[in-house]
């Protein structure tokens, strides 16, 4: 098979270049997301129920399971050195993994657009408030122009652009929590005072934090790669608690800062209307502009482009010039306000449970932890199957249906179902079907039960 050599295994660990200090870095560049300002303040009225406590106890508990999930999928990454399209083969096949490869990388297409026309709308502000000039058209093409360069330049650029943007972006948000803390520090305070709930709405809150990663769980091995093989299990996991936990508390703390004190969760808001501080003003939107970068370069532009090159051949660079152009034509400054975008992403998300739970439970309950990764390379995987493997397609759909069924709690729905399914159909059906696999050349060649051929290291 055909393979870019960007999707070969990275197994020198010379080539492991975002070491734990690297890697925590990179988080908390790519988790300051300004939707993280809006679930902040959905928890506390005027928007929810919660009070002070019971929002900032939802946020810690939720950032804490989502960094254990992230080292459970990641794992895969951190010991074979693939990425997620990879991944994808084991537990849908080669042609198969193409279907969750896109599930995740054509939001992300969409996602990158609305990011660089956030972060051109903040430089345009800047300029306005400093020279009264304003062209945001020219903004977000120059937005573009950047972000193309600094994802081709490859995953070294995006390693600096990360730990320099994280410096930044984490000092301007403490600032902000200061400035929102000493002008409605009363106010806030009276949000601590209410009754608040521990019942359901409580519940709904953490698993709509837990949800924003619902994409990122699923390519999380796209970064582990990257992380040095040397290091121990405590510093895998640590370096997701420590990269996830902080800055996915102190984000949707701004939220729920916001609308304690006046009812409103976008911080540049706050700032026109109610803080006339034109310094304070600027940095915090410099502060937006840049999480805007941090964030595509991990979250929206690696992944596109690790699925561009898996499935239409294309380099690095190349994949990145044409995903940053495609970015463009989706037209963000019309879709982020549609009701039919938000409704897209919302059927988008409720098949990526499911696809969670089959790639978690095809690689620790059917592969034991350990994949013959040499097989994932190869173009039989499934043969018989013509290169899918239906029991990941079956688990999905039932999987993506049961999570219709309560669209706010859609992650968690289809996970067990998704997961429970496909490990009974491969032990009951593909196990024990004739899924041949090739080996040996020319008159020796013999198939073999490709689940009950032996593992390689």
């Amino acid at each position: 098979m055909n393979i870019n050599h960007n999707l070969l295994p990275i197994n020198l660990e010379k080539n492991r270049i975002l070491g734990p200090k690297a890697y925590i870095a990179m988080w908390w560049g790519d988790a300051i997301m300004v939707g993280s300002f809006m679930l902040g303040s959905s928890m506390i009225p005027p928007f929810g129920e919660l009070n002070l406590y019971q929002a900032f106890t939802a946020l810690i508990l939720a950032n804490i399971l989502a960094a254990l999930l992230f080292s459970l999928n990641g794992r895969v990454g951190w010991k074979h050195g693939i990425p997620m399209v990879i991944q994808l083969r084991s537990s849908f096949g080669p042609i198969g993994a193409k279907f969750p490869s896109l599930l995740r990388a054509v939001p992300a297409l969409f996602w990158y657009g609305v990011q660089s026309w956030l972060g051109a709308q903040a430089i345009d502000q800047i300029f306005l408030n400093l020279t009264g000039f304003s062209n945001v058209w020219l903004w977000f093409f120059a937005f573009q122009l950047l972000q193309i360069y600094l994802s081709a330049k490859g995953i070294k650029s995006i390693k600096w652009v990360e730990i320099f943007g994280a410096i930044i972006i984490m000092l301007g948000v403490m600032y902000l929590i200061f400035l929102f803390l000493s002008t409605f520090g009363l106010q806030v305070e009276e949000t601590a005072s209410i009754d608040g709930t521990w019942g359901i709405p409580f519940w709904l809150g953490m698993t709509v934090l837990l949800g924003q990663f619902s994409a990122l769980f699923i390519n999380v091995s796209d970064y582990t790669r990257y992380f040095p093989r040397k290091s121990t299990n405590k510093t895998f996991v640590g370096s997701h608690v420590i990269g996830i936990v902080p800055p996915m508390i102190l984000l949707p703390f701004v939220g729920i800062l916001g609308a304690a004190a006046v009812g409103m969760w976008n911080p540049v808001d706050i700032m026109s209307e109610y803080i006339s501080n034109v310094f304070a003003s600027i940095l915090v939107l410099f502060v937006i502009a840049l999480a805007q970068v941090t964030t595509n370069l991990v979250a929206n532009i690696t992944p596109t482009v690790f699925v561009a090159m898996d499935i239409f051949k294309f380099s690095w660079a190349k994949s990145c010039v044409i995903i940053g152009i495609l970015s463009i034509f989706t037209c963000p400054w019309w879709i982020m306000n549609a009701a039919y975008f938000t409704s897209f992403i919302t059927i988008v998300s409720a098949f990526l449970g499911p696809i969670f739970a089959v790639m978690i439970a095809d690689y620790y309950v059917i592969h034991k932890g350990d994949y013959n990764v040499s097989r994932l390379y190869e173009a039989d995987l499934f043969a018989a199957f013509k290169g899918w493997n239906p029991a990941a397609l079956i688990a999905i759909l039932i999987g993506t249906l049961c999570s219709f069924i309560n669209m706010d709690l859609s992650w968690f729905m289809g996970i067990i179902p998704a997961g429970v399914i496909y490990i009974s159909l491969m032990k009951l059906w593909i196990k024990n079907h004739e899924a041949y696999v090739y080996e040996g050349m020319g008159q020796h060649q013999k198939v073999v039960p490709y689940l009950k051929k032996k593992e390689q290291a």
